[in-house]
């Protein structure tokens, strides 16, 4: 599916899906979103992540990406809201199991994946800080910058 991209204005004036997602970086968290609508066949609209639009961030609620919006509904930000939206909005085909249990090992899985100090944010952190040290990683000002919004502490880092 090819990505269409709109303005901000644009997004704010239109109904059904729109998501906030990086431009001009495949970031991890904003392509899984993107996977995901994909294989449920979702329609949406992509909006550039930019960082000096006040009206995209008191819309979306975030300077981050990606981030889904449907409708008039609340802005989702983490990837279990983005999930659970789509699994919402298109329940076949299912990317979470019916079973409770299933359904809870399924989340606890991802969560550590995913989520917060999970396996992408510990990567995250040790990009930031091989950049930081100039050991390959990410460039020097996005080490910094990334560091920052993630709470790089050389420490966290280094493990």
């Amino acid at each position: 599916m090819p990505v269409t991209y709109v303005s901000t204005a644009e997004a704010i004036a239109r109904d059904g899906l729109r998501m906030v997602v990086v431009p001009g970086v495949p970031s991890p968290w904003g392509e899984a979103a993107k996977g995901i609508l994909h294989v449920k066949g979702i329609d949406w609209v992509a909006v550039r992540l930019a960082y000096d639009d006040p009206a995209l961030k008191d819309w979306a609620g975030s300077r981050s990406g990606p981030v889904a919006v449907f409708a008039q509904e609340p802005p989702r930000a983490g990837w279990a809201e983005i999930l659970l939206l789509a699994e919402r909005l298109a329940p076949d085909p299912a990317l979470l199991p019916a079973d409770a249990a299933a359904r809870a090992l399924a989340f606890g899985l991802a969560h550590e994946i995913c989520g917060e100090q999970g396996l992408g944010w510990s990567r995250r952190l040790q990009l930031i800080h091989l950049g930081q040290q100039g050991a390959g990683g990410f460039h020097p000002k996005a080490a910094a910058y990334l560091g920052r919004k993630y709470g790089y502490t050389p420490a966290a880092g280094a493990a």
